[in-house]
């Protein structure tokens, strides 16, 4: 397996995605844009003297009380969390390597596995067995380069003034002891906090690492808001807590350090393109530790990879390490863990933390915890360089491939839920702002349109009258559907293409566990199928003649020499499956318009396929290749022992009874050639009969253009509209808010 090659293909696929993502980012900030407008309308019809559009509120004061029941709420809350999610997936295709993030209680043996992977010492990757060294988080980048750098980003004066004020408050609670900069840590330092601290430990703990940051700012400050290359021996002094030679040696640059970026060549050439994410120990007193954990997995992370070290003396599974996988299970979903995340156990061999004789109890403790979303433990001694390549990074490597890409395609359809989500928030917002809207269309502009709106009606009928009538359906109703014709008659040529060869033949009669009748029999019941499935594809043809119609039936609704509704419908009436499913949820706001919506359902449902008016009769001519209908088969000549003649026999009644079939469906298709066209003239002519001929139809017709007046004749409203004094800036923004109101502007191509 070349994993290189295989990594850099997926990183290479999830590049590709970048685009799509990267338009519907673009889309949506339209979309906001737009919201953003109309709820500055809002505003302004709730206002007691409004601004905008104070005459238009005066002429129809329900613009105004309908404008004020809008409440963009829970749209921005999804809008946002939509957001993010964008920027995660944006990211995450972005990256040029494949992250592995390391998680898990502190001294468990995180860094030790990461050290024996990049080849890199104590020195630049702090560890130390039992408890935490590691002071920030740190990641490590495969690459083709000599020697050691790393590329240290430092927090922001702001960033890192939050931190402190998040410790102050957890501590002291709010507005108390807060700074305004980072410049004023230096006044903390005269007001003796020490003596403040409530007795809980707590607190004590959490006031210890608030130290940290006041009395060490000095080293801190000067370093805030800038990237520094650091060469290898320094390293240490930027993420550790203290040195790897002497624990008394502290250091304290780690607390400006938002990501320390180590860059070298791994010793392992399979490696290909990963970066190692390291992450401090759960259980360190710093604040916010298991949150900044889950955010890297969440944000900086492909594979995630649990290490524990069981204790020696027992080997229960710590509650706190099913905790940790819980957490990203909840973060991430148990579909992503159960593919991704791998629970390393850390076998300790020999010397202090001996652990191996307790490791085949803890190890079969983890796998009774059923449904438990891990993908695969793996228990590898993490001080030995080979087992770590061998037994843990190499079988990651090798499952990613095929589970890393399903991941991908998992992720983008739950930000396609979101997306959809946010589209039925915007939706309903849309819905409200027409009744709005609606409310300027008053009875003068519905006499004004009036002659109009009948034009369009008598057009659009009369168009779909005439397919009926005339072309193309009416002149087609009785004549055979040629295209349905052609390809059936190429199913009938391929019915004598099921004679088995006389060598197929001998294969059946050679299977000892067979005579010569059960390989008569299964020959024609292989036969059967074949001709079935074969005329089972007589479907596709179906199913293109039932589009062409529905397609030919949409393009009269829609064209603005006929119907004119494309004006309504933002789905594109190229696509008539679509176009009707969104005139379908228009006309289900308007009770009234039932009569159009039954009509449009009965259309847009309708089907054609073999399985419904053409199998059982291709199927009753079959009985002749089918034993179970015979009371008896052919007479065969020969024996097992003369199994040639036997075979020529076989083959000479399968050709015989097979031409028999062939003669008996040809005839029984020559009278269904036409039902097609017959078929679809029908749809159309009940289409024109439900739309048309009740007495409701026309009125129901009605509601739909009065409603729509200033989309559908978009020109003439404006200029009616300017006569009355309103501005176009209104119309405007009806337009946009319909624009984005389209399903499929939420999904990604």
């Amino acid at each position: 397996m070349n994993i290189p090659k295989q990594i850099d293909e997926i990183v290479l696929h999830r590049q590709e995605k970048l685009p799509q993502i990267q338009q519907m980012k673009e889309r949506l900030e339209n979309v906001n844009n737009v919201i953003r407008k109309l709820e500055k309308v809002c505003q302004d019809a709730a206002s007691e003297k409004p601004q905008i559009y104070e005459s238009l509120f005066n002429q129809c004061p329900e613009i105004a009380e309908n404008l004020r029941l809008i409440n963009t709420k829970s749209f921005r809350q999804r809008y946002k969390k939509v957001q993010e999610t964008l920027n995660q997936l944006y990211n995450r295709f972005s990256r040029k390597q494949i992250h592995i993030s390391f998680v898990g209680r502190a001294g468990q043996g995180k860094s030790l596995v990461m050290q024996k992977i990049s080849g890199l010492s104590g020195d630049i990757i702090p560890s130390s067995k039992g408890s935490d060294c590691t002071g920030t988080k740190s990641i490590i980048t495969n690459q083709d380069t000599t020697g050691v750098h790393a590329e240290i980003i430092f927090y922001s004066k702001n960033e890192y003034k939050d931190i402190v004020n998040k410790y102050i408050q957890e501590i002291f609670g709010k507005d108390t002891y807060e700074i305004n900069s980072v410049e004023e840590i230096s006044v903390l330092k005269q007001c003796n906090l020490e003596t403040k601290v409530e007795s809980n430990a707590q607190k004590q703990s959490l006031f210890l690492q608030l130290n940290k940051y006041i009395e060490h700012s000095d080293v801190v400050l000067p370093l805030l808001g800038t990237t520094q290359t650091i060469p290898a021996e320094e390293i240490e002094s930027y993420v550790a807590q203290y040195s790897n030679l002497d624990k008394s040696h502290k250091y304290y640059k780690y607390l400006g350090v938002k990501v320390a970026n180590i860059k070298c060549q791994f010793p392992f050439s399979q490696c290909g393109k990963i970066v190692l994410v390291d992450t401090i120990g759960l259980g360190d007193t710093a604040l916010d530790i298991r949150e900044k954990m889950l955010s890297t997995v969440s944000e900086d992370s492909d594979v995630i990879v649990m290490m524990s070290r069981p204790d020696p003396q027992r080997s229960s599974v710590a509650q706190y390490d099913i905790d940790i996988v819980n957490d990203i299970e909840a973060k991430m979903s148990s579909k992503y863990t159960n593919k991704m995340l791998f629970w390393i156990i850390n076998q300790v061999s020999e010397g202090e933390g001996k652990n191996i004789d307790s490791i085949p109890e803890f190890l079969s403790r983890l796998k009774r915890m059923r449904n438990f979303p891990v993908a695969d433990y793996l228990v590898v001694n993490c001080n030995d360089k080979d087992e770590v390549e061998h037994k843990l990074l190499i079988p990651i490597l090798e499952k990613l491939p095929n589970n890393l890409p399903q991941m991908d395609e998992m992720l983008l359809k739950q930000a396609e839920k979101q997306l959809l989500d946010l589209h039925m928030e915007y939706h309903e917002i849309a819905l409200k702002t027409t009744k709005a809207f609606n409310a300027s269309i008053n009875q003068d502009t519905k006499r004004e349109f009036d002659l109009i709106i009948d034009a369009t009606y008598e057009k659009m009928t009369n168009n779909i009258r005439e397919a009926y009538v005339n072309e193309p359906y009416g002149k087609l109703r009785t004549q055979n559907c040629k295209e349905f014709e052609n390809t059936a008659k190429k199913k009938m040529r391929n019915i004598l293409l099921n004679i088995p060869t006389k060598q197929k033949i001998l294969e059946y009669l050679n299977d000892g566990s067979i005579n010569q009748h059960n390989a008569y029999e299964r020959l024609t019941d292989e036969m059967r199928l074949s001709i079935i499935d074969d005329f089972l594809e007589l479907n596709t043809t179906l199913e293109k003649l039932v589009t062409q119609m529905k397609q030919y039936i949409v393009n009269i609704l829609a064209n603005e020499n006929s119907g004119r509704l494309k004006y309504i419908i933002v789905s594109s009436p190229d696509n008539a499956e679509d176009w009707l499913k969104e005139f379908i949820e228009i006309t289900k706001n308007y009770p009234k318009c039932k009569l159009i919506t039954d009509a449009l359902e009965k259309l847009s449902d309708f089907n054609m396929n073999m399985e419904s008016f053409l199998i059982y009769r291709v199927r009753a001519q079959l009985d002749e290749i089918d034993l179970s209908l015979q009371t008896q088969g052919p007479v065969l000549q020969g024996s097992l022992a003369e199994k040639n003649i036997l075979a020529d026999d076989i083959h000479f009644w399968l050709v015989h009874y097979l031409e028999i079939v062939y003669q008996k469906i040809q005839t029984e298709l020559a009278t269904l050639y036409s039902y097609p066209n017959s078929t679809l003239w029908a749809v159309i002519k009940d289409f024109y009969d439900r739309i048309v001929y009740s007495k409701k139809a026309k009125t129901s017709w009605r509601y739909i253009y009065e409603d729509s007046i200033s989309q559908i004749w978009k020109d003439e409203y404006k200029k009616y509209q300017l006569q009355k004094g309103i501005t176009g800036d209104w119309n405007t923004l009806a337009e946009e808010i319909h624009k984005y109101d389209n399903k499929n502007l939420y999904q990604f191509n």
